[in-house]
């Protein structure tokens, strides 16, 4: 006897594992980089480089949109977290800014479906103001809880998971209930019950898994960032010592 949803949910966990793998094997790569991690420790960036990071994480958004996990006939993605993250990384002009492309885009699911066909849904003005919201998440957790991955402790970084896991709830069962019913046939109680019997598990650990992979891989590159300028010190200073000892 076969089981559809069981083969669903298998086959839509293999693709989640895939697709977490590969964007932990991408972060792996760029992390060898000296000059990434460099820029990703730096923590203090012009505006130059603010506007590369907000265009950087906002197509990072749209791409969440584009190829979201198929569950039960409903799309879900990575999408929140990436502006959550991008307001932690590169401070709240950048979460806000990264919120903003990424939504506005979403938004535009009520005029059509996108380049893959993934984005043409009714919940398009909802979800999109919801990973806006999601922007100013990030820029919150960094201006006002002081957030930054140089000193992200292991506590913050729960921390932010469960905020993450929180904003999901909110985003799945207020923001899209709310809004949808006003320019669809929808109803609050129908769009929440949908969203909390197919939808909302999912989603949830979807994007606290992706911010706990983002916010450890950058603990990760500040940390061995720090060791490289530790040994550069010691280098610098061994070299001085024997300048003087030549000079004796």
């Amino acid at each position: 006897m076969k089981f559809p949803i069981f083969s669903e949910l298998i086959s839509t966990s293999r693709y989640l594992v895939a697709f977490v793998s590969l964007v932990v094997t991408a972060l792996y790569l760029l992390s060898l980089s000296e000059r990434v991690r460099a820029f990703i420790y730096k923590q203090s960036y012009t505006k130059k480089e603010k506007a590369g990071l907000i265009l950087f994480f906002g197509v990072l958004g749209i791409l969440a949109s584009e190829f979201g996990l198929k569950l039960f006939g409903i799309i879900f993605n990575f999408r929140d977290c990436i502006a959550i993250f991008a307001g932690i990384l590169g401070g709240p002009v950048v979460g806000i800014g990264a919120g903003l492309i990424s939504g506005l885009y979403r938004m535009t699911g009520v005029i059509w479906t996108g380049f893959t066909g993934t984005i043409g849904f009714w919940s398009a003005i909802g979800c999109g103001v919801a990973t806006v919201g999601a922007g100013f998440v990030g820029a919150w957790l960094s201006k006002y809880r002081k957030i930054n991955i140089k000193t992200i402790t292991n506590k913050e970084v729960l921390l932010v998971v469960l905020i993450t896991a929180f904003w999901e709830v909110i985003h799945l069962e207020v923001i899209v209930p709310l809004i949808s019913p006003l320019y669809t046939t929808k109803t609050i109680s129908e769009i929440a019950i949908l969203f909390a019997q197919q939808l909302l598990i999912p989603m949830v650990i979807a994007n606290a898994l992706g911010i706990l992979l983002f916010l450890l891989i950058a603990k990760d590159i500040a940390l061995k960032r720090e060791a490289e300028l530790a040994l550069k010190e010691l280098r610098k200073a061994e070299e001085e010592i024997k300048e003087i000892e030549e000079k004796k």
